[in-house]
């Protein structure tokens, strides 16, 4: 009887660690997307999970389109408002991969995870000094917006 006592005691002491706060936990790297860009413009991380943050004053949608032809999105954010952060996303593949603002493809960022180890010195925070550009008219008592017009 003494034996199942102390195998009852050490599952308990098991469930308790598993169930402690914290546990199971796993690393999360948050990339800033904005008018300007993505900040970092390099994200070298561990195969955990990445997510997308708009720190502007538009929606943006951040994708990422599949290496093999004709494959479309392996990504979408969707429209992310400001101030929103996305789904996170598994990053368990090594290797470089790129995401680029849906309406801007010349705005990206290359996410890079490792090869040859399983893990490698992180690189991804997000740098102070880049500030996304401030939305137009903000703090003019008198501006002037002028709707764009399409013509055909």
């Amino acid at each position: 009887m003494r034996r199942f006592g102390g195998a009852i005691a050490a599952l308990a002491v098991l469930a308790g660690l598993l169930a402690a706060p914290g546990a199971g936990a796993y690393t999360v790297q948050t990339i800033e997307v904005s008018e300007g860009g993505f900040n970092p413009a390099v994200c070298q991380m561990n195969r955990e999970y990445l997510r997308f943050k708009n720190v502007g004053s538009t929606p943006r949608r951040v994708v990422r389109y599949s290496p093999t032809p004709g494959g479309g999105l392996s990504f979408d954010s969707g429209w992310l408002q400001p101030g929103e952060t996305s789904r996170e996303e598994y990053m368990g593949f090594p290797g470089t991969f790129r995401f680029e603002d849906f309406e801007n493809p010349a705005n990206y960022v290359i996410v890079k995870t490792p090869v040859f180890s399983a893990t490698w010195p992180v690189e991804c925070s997000p740098d102070p000094a880049k500030r996304p550009p401030a939305p137009p008219c903000t703090g003019a008592a008198y501006c002037l917006r002028v709707p764009g017009l399409a013509a055909d």
